[in-house]
């Protein structure tokens, strides 16, 4: 079987990436969201000003906009794939996305006041 151009612009999703969404498998979408946020980011600390979270994983200040458009569609993040199998995800891809956006929210504020600060950010946030 051979492959086209366009199937080689399709990227595969990494080992740690199959393994995490293994692990999602059988949990409910919010806690499979809730497990991929903790994986994949790794967030400790806020930003005093209340507006960004430190990423450990990804060693960066993250704003809002840049955590969900990472966590949405960035290739190797994915987050919407990575719960695709959860008990109650829902079947359509509108749908999901919805979701999963809703639940991101949810995990960044939530994260915005129960993390400590951190006195000095090094650099600006992203976006």
């Amino acid at each position: 079987m051979s492959t086209t151009f366009s199937d080689s612009l399709v990227q595969e999703h990494t080992l740690s990436q199959r393994r995490l969404r293994g692990r999602i498998h059988h949990q409910s979408l919010r806690a499979g969201v809730r497990l991929a946020v903790r994986a994949l980011f790794g967030f400790t600390h806020r930003d005093p000003r209340g507006d960004a979270l430190w990423s450990d994983r990804e060693d960066v200040w993250l704003g809002r906009a840049t955590y969900l458009h990472w966590a949405m569609h960035d290739a190797a993040i994915d987050i919407p794939w990575l719960v695709r199998d959860a008990c109650d995800a829902p079947a359509s891809t509108e749908e999901l996305d919805a979701v999963v956006r809703q639940e991101l929210l949810r995990v960044w504020s939530q994260r915005l006041t129960a993390l400590p600060c951190k006195s000095t950010p090094a650099w600006l946030p992203l976006p």
